[in-house]
């Protein structure tokens, strides 16, 4: 977790009981690159670069498999789904086989270099998000990677080159 980018969050929290909209706290990547991005809190912009995907990784539980319906890993499921989304509708030709070997590269080590795939670029960005502010292990991460190379692997089989896409897009339909 990043207690920086959370307390620069915390100047938002409202009084207890009231319903004051402003303060919401809003994300904006500024730049995919280098990780900055613009939170703003309280009324206020403030612009911040996240740490380094290697540095994020908290004590998180121990655990030997992930469970989909837990919500306490809804946040990196969710993630890793929603930016894998986000690339299909910028990539003119991702498919299921696309995905299943971004997410094999970064099963073993999610912090590796991506090197030119995109996707691993956007996935490991999001995940830099999501472990800023939720304690997860490394080992939770790799696990929560392969719990949805395993869903790509089976929506493939049942519906093609792209079962697995075809099947989130539903499901964020809902």
């Amino acid at each position: 977790m990043d207690q920086a980018l959370i307390e620069l969050m915390g100047a938002s929290e409202k009084p207890s009981g009231s319903d004051d909209e402003s303060s919401a706290v809003d994300f904006k990547f500024v730049n995919e690159e280098t990780g900055e991005v613009e939170v703003e809190a309280a009324g206020k912009k403030t612009r911040y670069t996240l740490k380094p995907l290697a540095e994020l990784y908290g004590p998180g539980r121990v655990v030997s498999s992930i469970d989909p319906k837990d919500d306490h890993y809804m946040p990196l499921l969710l993630r890793i789904e929603e930016d894998i989304i986000t690339h299909d509708g910028a990539a003119l030709d991702l498919s299921d086989g696309l995905v299943s070997l971004a997410l094999d590269r970064m099963a073993s080590n999610p912090a590796a270099a991506p090197g030119s795939d995109a996707l691993c670029r956007r996935l490991q960005l999001g995940l830099r998000l999501v472990l800023s502010l939720n304690d997860y292990s490394k080992q939770e991460v790799k696990l929560a990677i392969r719990k949805i190379a395993k869903s790509v692997e089976l929506h493939t089989s049942l519906g093609g080159i792209r079962g697995y896409l075809d099947f989130i897009h539903r499901m964020f339909r809902r």
